[in-house]
């Protein structure tokens, strides 16, 4: 039987009332907000892309078809140094030029809160100056290049928040969950004072607050509302009526 996103079973009008009663309650903990935010995330790919086994791809195709967000086509120049080792060493070294332009890559980088987009590569300025021969070499490494793409470090948020209840920022929960830009922490500030844990080097990491989860979500939720034809049997199997499983 097919369910019409038009009828009484509309699943996008369950996850809109859904997270519209979430935004209301003022006592959940942030963390508990990317928790429910990702949650829904992974339902709404469930019903856009049933055909789609991976979850990964789920969300990449979910912020890309039906996302106007600014960075979803960003490169993190962080995660793009860690991928160095992976990208053809013909092209490793003008990746690697780009990246020490950079301030992300002087040991003088900031010490406060700083906006990505300030540090971050758009791709086409990462391809800028490339000749026709680095740009070929360029497609071909571009599965490693774009694990570094906001998109894609978006659903690694999802798994360590969804898998590990924590985020890659030690003291995010302190940071403005309000704030509609991703933004560069200093890892060493943050940890000023740890004695258990010392650090030689200045180390920084990337952060996506709640209130951006939580806009792109809202987004993908009304853009995709309308558009889903599915069959219900084929995206959940029944509960069996012994769904405790088995003894122990």
């Amino acid at each position: 039987m097919k369910h019409k996103t038009n009828d009484f079973s509309n699943p996008i009008e369950n996850i809109k009332n859904y997270l519209s009663r979430i935004n209301k309650n003022s006592n959940i903990p942030t963390i508990c907000k990317y928790v429910i935010y990702f949650s829904l995330f992974d339902i709404l790919g469930k019903y856009t892309f049933p055909n789609e086994n991976s979850y990964c791809e789920k969300y990449k195709k979910l912020i890309n078809h039906y996302s106007s967000w600014k960075y979803k086509t960003h490169i993190s120049s962080l995660q793009l140094k860690c991928m160095l080792p992976h990208i053809n060493k013909e092209l490793r070294p003008f990746i690697k030029a780009k990246i020490s332009k950079n301030p992300l890559t002087d040991n003088n980088f900031f010490s406060k809160i700083v906006p990505a987009d300030e540090v971050d590569f758009a791709e086409e300025k990462l391809k800028e100056g490339l000749n026709s021969f680095q740009l070929e070499l360029y497609e071909k490494n571009i599965g490693a290049i774009h694990q570094a793409r906001y998109d894609n470090l978006f659903y690694r948020l999802r798994c360590f928040v969804v898998h590990e209840l924590r985020l890659p920022t030690p003291n995010a929960l302190n940071l403005d969950e309000n704030s509609e830009i991703p933004m560069y922490v200093s890892f060493t500030e943050m940890l000023k004072g740890a004695e258990e844990i010392k650090l030689e080097t200045s180390e920084y990491r990337l952060w996506f607050s709640p209130k951006v989860i939580l806009l792109i979500l809202e987004e993908c939720i009304e853009k995709t509302n309308g558009k889903i034809n599915y069959d219900y049997n084929d995206i959940f199997k029944p509960i069996p009526k012994c769904w405790i499983g088995k003894r122990i």
